[in-house]
Parts: C-alpha cells; structure tokens; sequence
C-alpha cells in the first residue's frame, strides 16, 4: 500500500468523521453557535429560523412558511425549498444554502455585511446533515434508481448560483468525475466570504497560491444523458461535436490536433451514460440506514513526462544518455510532492492540495546530480521530433496523440566541465538546437494527473463497483474569474454574425472549447487506476439525480467570484499545452485469431504537455489564435507570425509598456515612430522557464481581468479587425496591436472622436488601439539579435466599445463605424 494511501486513512480519523447524526446535529449547532453573533442570528431570522432554538433539530426540520428570497444572496435559492434542512436535498436546504452559497454575504436587507463565515468543515457538516436526517437503506437507493447499474463513485463538486449550474432553474451542487486542481507557489487559502479560493498572495504578485479541489463519495447510478434534469451541462447533441478543422488548415511546430480521430461519429449525449450521484458517502451510521460505514478517500497522482521524452528518443534510435532501470525513478517519473489531500480540521474531509514549491520549475536532480539530457541532432528526426522556435519538438503521432511532452527545454546547455551554458545569450540560438549533440538540463514541474478512489467496506458486497474520480494537477490559472463555459455560451449565443468569423482564428480550433465537453476517457495508462477506455463521459458536469425539476429562480450572480475546479474552467484537448493533452490507444485484436481489429481509443494524458509546463504554455499564449481557451493571449508581444494575430489583447501596462514590468517577464513592442518600424522580442528567445526560475510571473494585475472585460476585449478587437476591412482570417495577418489600453475619458483625441462624429462610447469598455499595418514578418534587429525589426506602413488610432469603432485615416478625418448584426 503506498505511503500516502496510509496517510489518507489516518487523515480520515483525524477529522472525526466517524459521525453518527446526533453528532452532526452537535457540529452544526456549534457552527449556528459561533456564527449567531457575527449576523447569522439576524440574517436566518428573516426567513423564520431560529437558530438558538432549545429544540435545534425540530428548527431545522419545521416548515418555514415566509422564506423571504428578496434578501440579497437568497434570490435563487430553490422555489421548492421550505425548510432548513430537507433530508436529501441540499439545495433545498435553506441554511445549506445560506453557508455554502456565495451570494450570502449580506446579513440584512440594508446590506450590511455578515462578519463572520462558516469554515468549509462547517459548510460540510450542514451537507452531511442534509444526507443524515433521513437515511435511506441500499434497497431504497435501488428502487429510486429503478433498472439503472449502482456504483460508488467519487466526484469533485462544488456549489453554484443558478446560472452555474446544470439547470440553471436553482442554486444547486454540480459534479464531476474529473477535479483540477492547480500548483502554485504558496499554500491555499479559503476565502470564506466567498466560499472558495483564488491564486492572489496580498502584497506580492509573484506569489501564486495553489488551487485545491473538493472531493466525495456518491452513491450513483449510470443514467442516459438528460437535456432537462441532471443533463450534462452544454448538453451535446450528435452534430454539435463535430470537427470543424477546415482540410487544408495549415499548423505551427505540430501544434494541430486529429479531430476527426477525436470525435469520430458522435452519438450526443442523449446516447451516452453519464454517473449520476444519488446520496452521497461519509462515516458514521447516519449515512445509509441500518449500517455502520467508514468511508476512505485516497489519492494517487503521477509526473512522467522526463520518462517518457527518453521513452521517445529510444523509439527513435537515440539515446537521450538514460535508460531503464533509471528511468523508472524519480524524476523521470515521480508520484509525490504533487498534492495530497489537506489534514486542516477547518478543511472537512477531502480537499485535495497541490503541493506549494518554492518555484514553477526547478533544475531536476538525479542520485544528486544535475539531471540532463543529449540533444538529438534535428536532422535524425526522421518525424518524431524538431526544433519548433527554440524548443525541442517531440512531434505527436499521425492521429494527433501524443506519447510524450509536444515540447522540451532546450536552451540551457551544461558542458564537458559541468558548467552552465545559456543558449539564450547566443545569436545561433536556433542553430544550436537543431544541431543538437551537447547535455541540456531538465527542468521538473509539479504538475500531473492521476486518481481519486474510495474505499467503503461494510457495503462492499452491496455495491462491489467502485470507480475513482480522474483528477488533474494543472498549470496555474492567470484568468481566475474567467468562465470558459460562459465564454463558450457567449460565442454561440451572443456575438455579432458580422464579427463572428473573425472573433477566433479559423485555421485552429475554431470556436472556445471547455474541458467538460470533451467526451474522452481519462488516463488509460495509470496504473492502478483502472480507467474504462469506453468510459467517455469522465469530465462532464452534471447535477444530482432528480435535480432540475423545479421552478426557475431569479438568475443571480455572486459578489465574490473565486476560481472554480471542474472541468468547464480548464481548457479542452483541441487546445494543447494549457491543462492537458491526449494520446491514444494502439490498435488491438478484439479476438483469438486476429482477424478482427479494433481501433485505438483516445484518452486524456498530463504527460503530452511540456517539459516542464510552460516551455509550450509561452507557445500556447503567443500564438493565442489557435485556440481561444481563456488563457493569457500574448500574441502581440512577439514580431507578427505567419498564420498567427491578437484575439484578446493583453493591456499595456500588463506586457510591460507601462510603469510596471511585464506580467510574464517578456517586455511588448517598442515604437520608433521617425524611421517607421517596430522592435518586438523574438518568439525564440522569450523563455518562460527563465521567468519561472526568476520567480517573474506577476499575476497581480492580470489575473483581475473579469469576464466581462475578456468579452469585450475580444469583441472589439474583432470589430476594429471589421472596420480596417479585414473580412477573412489571411487579410488579418497584415496588422498587428502596437497599442491597446482601456480609454481615459479626458483622452483629447477620444474627445475629439467623439465631437466629430457625434457619437458616445460607454466609458466602461472603450479601448484605445493603435493598429499598424506591416508588409513582412521583420528581420532580426541588426543592434539586438534577440529583437526582430518590422517595418510598418502607417498608424492607425481606434477607439473601440462594444458597439461601436470611432477610427481615425490618414488626413486626420475620424469616421465610425456600426455593429449592429
């Protein structure tokens, strides 16, 4: 048994789970208790509670005839809900709701705030409550889930207002058999207010706090997808996953993805089998009648992303300078100090904790040594790897898939006497590379993907299937308040047709794509995980069984965001390098003889992603086009690129224009107006594992940016593309951002704008571009090899709302321009 699946047990003693109801009732009390006094007593009051009732569990029991959803953060509290606590039904659970809600923030109808907030061990125990009041037998489960396959199943969950979750009718707990968490630098901290956790150390930028993931034990039931009721959310149907990767699309260092390979022919999700959780797991003998359960929760997470970089040198015919049984063992391939789950008593029970380290990257080591590793020569190749920039390029197989990490640091040489040698600092810095033949370092990340299982003996012999839940260890978020789902629905719903196509670049993936829509299976080579190659529906979103039947509420959102850890806020496979990749299966006889094949089956990997992370997360960002996650688009901080342009511009102030250094450590372009031409960094010599080990990623000013200031960015940069007369992806490759900041209202050449066309703009989201227009890609700057110098034609000042483009031509004459289909 590993270490830390012993740990995992011992943790479950250490939080007092072992929980009979009265015992619950105890907590929970304890919890009403310290809150009563910081305005909990006066908030619950307003719906009929109280909560320093003699008789707590008839309080909590009793109908509550005059709910009152007019107080702020009760608005979408479930119509259905008439008691404090239903039995079954967090959602309609008044004081569930109140403590794990968001929204509650406010302990009156004045708005004066609450002064306290429930830990997430309290907001647990409520949760318990709900599932202990009632319990219902095994036999009682199997009828309610009628001819449907039970399971005990783990998934990450979190509570959302309405508009977040699957129905969308109600606030409501959402699942996922898929959690990501995400690494950092400095320990998580809750939010209480907020019910949540964000990356942001106070004080210091360049500090970044994990992201934990909550986890439990369902009992669930294997259902079709339902559109209407626990769904999944962004609900499938067979034509919407499709590929839309036009045939002649032309790609950048093997960054395309066989989507056809994918996806195949999709049967919608009306047509698949999703886990739908019926009651959920805990210790004690409240939670399943009649029986005395331990429920026991580990985590097993695995880093092989060294490994298998020398597994595809050896395939190739080189050797990279290891072989078994080295590579067999840390760091090729390590399992600890990637996330472990919290022993915090104030965390409940099992919240999954990404390890802090001191930094992103570090050097790695092996039997004390620097560990690194020989260069293969470009030219020996022979398909599987090349030079993409200054990366190594381990290039994926012909279906897409990768087997190993799309890229590897290369540019930090260690010589014959063991001295460090910075290939950065060299003209031939490319050359060099694709020669290969010298030791370069590795470097280790603490990303990683692996399982979530459960272990509940006493009614094993009930439910023998137990299925872990995939979780991943990613990158960190720099865009924490940024829903890549609700970015999605913007698209499909919300943009004009007339900017549409050029919202995003059509040579990529086309339109946003979240995780949670991925129908892959999760990491089929994890051993010990036991994942089902036809098990497909591992990252979707769902709700509770029964969930959905219900009357709308009023759609609210809450005052205090914080980052989410399901799948609808990671970006999917068809943007690779960000949160994860895929490989595939190898083709199979599905009999004795042979005569039968069957195909290979994709499945979700960590380790196709760098080597460490962001030697292709800087690639992902610059060339942003491809694929329009709701990542960092820094595309115009490097010299314009062949198929490559902005889509959601990064601000001044954030690359480095401003007073304040850039956020990533790579300063944007500089302007030399009197001979005509820009200095831009060269993609090749931006190293985002040199800013790592310089502690310069400053997410200070960047991670701020809200959802709504995402939107508008990228739909005014479509509009200004419009009114330039771009009207096909090709005509945009001839401009490039030089400027792009939000309008000061005292601008005088907004104000002039605006007296000579007539028009207003809205203050909140008028930007200012300065767009040039360049004939080539530039040459290398002859005074700084690491700069490369674009001659341009003119400057042309726009300003941009959401509605409207006010632009400037040549003889000073301003002219707007209108969107309104």
């Amino acid at each position: 048994m590993p270490s830390a699946y012993r740990g995992d047990f011992i943790h479950a003693a250490s939080h007092g789970l072992h929980n009979g109801g009265h015992n619950l009732l105890a907590t929970v009390a304890a919890a009403l208790q310290r809150l009563a006094p910081l305005g909990w007593s006066e908030l619950l009051a307003y719906h009929g509670l109280n909560v320093c009732a003699a008789d707590l569990a008839g309080e909590l029991t009793k109908r509550l005839p005059d709910i009152d959803r007019s107080v702020p953060g009760f608005e979408d509290f479930s119509l259905e809900g008439v008691q404090a606590i239903e039995p079954g039904w967090p959602a309609r659970s008044l004081l569930y709701h109140a403590f794990a809600s968001p929204s509650v923030t406010k302990r009156n109808k004045a708005g004066e705030p609450l002064h306290g907030y429930p830990a997430l061990a309290e907001i647990e125990a409520v949760e318990n409550y709900v599932y202990a009041l009632d319990p219902p037998s095994i036999e009682d489960l199997r009828v309610r889930a009628g001819e449907a396959r039970l399971a005990i199943v783990v998934f990450a969950l979190e509570y959302r207002n309405a508009v977040g979750t699957v129905h969308q009718r109600h606030a409501d707990l959402v699942f996922s058999r898929t959690g990501v968490a995400r690494v950092g630098t400095s320990p998580a901290k809750y939010l209480d207010s907020a019910r949540g956790f964000l990356p942001f150390v106070d004080g210091d930028g360049t500090q970044i706090r994990t992201l934990p993931c909550r986890y439990a034990a369902f009992i669930a039931a294997l259902v079709p997808g339902s559109k209407d009721t626990y769904g999944p959310l962004r609900f499938l149907s067979p034509t919407e996953n499709q590929p839309t990767t036009p045939a002649n699309a032309q790609f950048d260092g093997g960054l395309a993805v066989s989507f056809s390979v994918l996806l195949g022919s999709d049967p919608g999700d009306e047509n698949r089998m999703f886990w739908i959780p019926l009651h959920k797991l805990y210790s004690g003998d409240s939670c399943i009648r009649a029986r005395d359960i331990e429920v026991r929760l580990s985590a097993s997470h695995t880093n092989e992303k060294i490994r298998r970089a020398h597994l595809r040198f050896l395939s190739g015919g080189h050797n990279g300078g290891w072989m078994e049984p080295s590579l067999s063992m840390p760091p090729f391939v390590f399992h600890d100090g990637i996330a472990e789950f919290s022993t915090s008593a104030d965390d409940g029970g099992w919240l999954l904790c990404p390890v802090p380290h001191d930094l992103l990257a570090e050097p790695a080591e092996f039997d004390g040594k620097q560990l690194t590793y020989i260069v293969p020569p470009a030219a020996d190749g022979n398909g599987l790897w090349g030079v993409y920039q200054s990366s190594l390029n381990l290039i994926e197989r012909p279906n897409g898939a990768r087997t190993a990490p799309e890229y590897l640091h290369a540019r930090h040489k260690i010589d014959d006497n063991g001295e460090f040698v910075d290939l950065n600092k060299s003209p031939d810095l490319i050359k060099l590379i694709q020669q290969g033949g010298y030791r370069a370092r590795h470097y280790v990340d603490y990303t990683g993907d692996g399982w979530i299982d459960v272990e509940c003996s006493q009614i094993a012999l009930d439910l023998p299937n137990r299925l872990p839940a995939y979780s991943l260890v990613a990158t960190p978020h720099f865009f924490p308040f940024v829903d890549q789902t609700a970015l999605m629905q913007w698209t499909a719903q919300c943009v004009l047709p007339s900017v549409l196509h050029l919202l995003w670049d059509s040579s990529g993936s086309g339109l946003p794509q979240a995780l949670s829509d991925q129908r892959i299976a999760a990491n089929l080579q994890l051993s010990g995980a036991g994942f089902d190659p036809h098990d497909d529906t591992m990252t979707a979103i769902v709700g509770a069984f029964g969930s959905g039947k219900a009357c709308a509420t009023r759609i609210v959102s809450a005052d205090l965001r914080t980052a989410s850890m399901l799948p609808d806020s990671a970006a999917g496979v068809f943007a690779p390098g960000w949160d994860i990749s895929f490989d595939r299966s190898s083709e199979a006889s599905s009999d004795d003889t042979g005569s039968l094949i069957e195909p290979g089956v994709s499945f979700l990997a960590n380790y196709g992603l760098g080597s460490p992370f962001m030697e292709d997360s800087k690639l992902c960002a610059a060339l942003s086009a491809f694929w329009p996650a709701a990542a960092p688009d820094i595309t115009r901080t490097f010299s314009p690129g062949r198929n490559y342009v902005t889509s959601t511009p990064l601000t001044d102030e954030v690359i480095g224009l401003g007073t304040a250094p850039p956020w990533d450590g790579v300063k944007g372009p500089t302007l030399h107006k009197a001979d005509k031409f820009v200095d831009y960094m060269a993609l090749a010599y931006g190293d985002y594992v040199e800013t790592a080990l310089n502690r310069g990623f400053d997410i200070s000013v960047i991670g701020q940016t809200t959802m709504e200031d995402y939107v508008a960015r990228t739909l005014t940069m479509a509009m200004v593309y419009s009114a330039l007369g771009v009207t096909k992806h090709e005509e945009k490759l001839i401009w490039s951002v030089l400027s792009f900041q939000l309008a000061d209202i005292t601008d005088s050449d907004l104000l002039e704008a605006l007296k000579a066309t007539g028009r207003r703009m809205d203050p909140r989201y008028t930007y200012r571009y300065v767009m040039i227009d360049h004939a080539d890609r530039g040459a290398t700057d002859p005074e700084d090899f690491k700069k490369v110098r674009v001659k341009f034609g003119s400057l042309h000042l726009m300003f941009a709302d959401p509605i409207l483009v006010l632009a400037r031509d040549d003889s000073g004459t301003w002219t707007a321009h209108d969107f309104r289909h």
